[in-house]
């Protein structure tokens, strides 16, 4: 991320990055800043004031279960891979989706169920979505995008607020 940010931004990109919770995308950040990227260009996943851990969490759980369900009842059918459940995955009790279900993935992993693949269930929703077949989602889930939405455009601006002040300050000042 670091590298294509500086990449996009030398090349006169107005680039913002968006971030999870975890510690690497914290590390990350503060390599941003050190690279003189402002704050407001680094954009954390959160949801009315609380962390988010990842994009995943900005949909309601049902939601993102029934991509799971769906891709995985194909998938793992020959290992006996039945539909989960709303409680089975919050009972796991973790940070958030992704670690839900990493945690079941890792008790069936004698089951040859692998790693849980999340780039797999984005590819289904996302083809669903281009489809207009995405009848599963929730008015919820996408009022919870929409907010993700609002803060990146408020970010943009709160960064041209700032670009156009530094902008004045570097203009020479006519000398009397």
């Amino acid at each position: 991320v670091l590298p294509l940010a500086i990449f996009y931004r030398n090349h006169g990109y107005r680039t913002f990055v968006l971030l999870d919770n975890s510690d690497e995308s914290k590390q990350i950040s503060a390599q941003l800043v050190a690279n003189e990227f402002s704050k407001v260009q680094t954009i954390f996943f959160e949801r009315e004031g609380k962390s988010l851990q990842s994009i995943e969490d900005y949909m309601v759980l049902e939601d993102y279960l029934h991509a799971v369900n769906q891709t995985y009842e194909i998938k793992l059918r020959q290992e006996g891979f039945s539909n989960l459940t709303l409680d089975e995955v919050k009972a796991k009790n973790k940070s958030g989706v992704l670690e839900n279900l990493q945690s079941i993935w890792e008790e069936h992993r004698e089951d040859d169920w692998g790693n849980f693949d999340n780039e797999e269930i984005t590819r289904y929703i996302c083809e669903k979505i281009s489809l207009g077949e995405a009848g599963f989602l929730t008015d919820k889930t996408k009022d919870q995008f929409r907010s993700l939405y609002r803060m990146i455009a408020e970010r943009i601006r709160q960064h041209k607020d700032f670009v156009s002040k530094d902008d004045k300050n570097k203009i020479p000042k006519a000398k009397v």
